[in-house]
């Protein structure tokens, strides 16, 4: 729709979308997760990727036959599919979603460095145990922040409105399912609890058959 004589049209050029939901019945579901999650560290070494002193599993997350991991993976791949045709109603029917996803612990002061996800089309993160911050400065204790994409917006920037900042912080509780395009740059904040945090990361495309 073309706009008047007189009227103004607004387009949205580059929108970065971030959508957010909360699981139902999490709370069982998320002790049922960080005990099978306990079982693997006990096995497996884990590896080092954007996660600094905590442990990260392999990207086996959707394939996984413990009852939590995969209930999960299910409740994440029917997310996905939802949150896609609600902000691409014209995509393909025929495309079919593809996840991978891995488990983060991060005991006190561990933290994420600051990364996107290649390759992928989505990249999220459920959150099973965030710790309450033990003190008051420690309020953005495992806080999630988004680095705006378009670079420095230099001194054209005068005032603070959703189209000119720098980033965005956020920091959910547990049962929050989280949803971003993979080309967004993100970081987490250290984790200033004794307790330990539990998510589960996980990215997605879509193939033109069902994976």
């Amino acid at each position: 729709m073309v706009a008047q004589a007189g009227e103004i049209e607004l387009i949205n050029l580059f929108p970065v979308p971030l959508l957010m939901t909360q699981v139902e019945n999490s709370d069982t579901l998320n002790g049922r997760l960080v005990a099978e999650t306990l079982e693997r560290r006990g096995r497996e070494s884990g590896v080092e990727r954007s996660n600094r002193y905590g442990w990260h599993s392999e990207a086996d997350f959707f394939q996984r036959k413990e009852p939590a991991h995969a209930e999960l993976a299910k409740r994440i791949r029917a997310f996905v599919e939802k949150a896609t045709r609600q902000t691409m109603p014209k995509l393909p029917a025929e495309l079919a979603v593809a996840c991978e996803g891995w488990v983060n612990i991060n005991p006190s002061h561990a933290f994420n460095a600051p990364h996107d996800h290649p390759g992928s089309f989505w990249s999220g993160t459920y959150y099973a145990q965030v710790p309450l911050p033990e003190r008051e400065e420690d309020k953005m204790s495992g806080a999630i922040e988004f680095i705006d994409p378009r670079g420095s917006l230099g001194t054209s920037a005068r005032i603070e409105t959703p189209f000119t900042r720098g980033k965005f912080t956020l920091r959910p509780a547990a049962g929050t399912l989280l949803l971003w395009p993979g080309y967004l740059r993100h970081w987490v904040y250290p984790n200033m609890s004794t307790k330990e945090r539990f998510t589960v990361s996980f990215n997605a495309w879509y193939n033109r058959s069902k994976s």
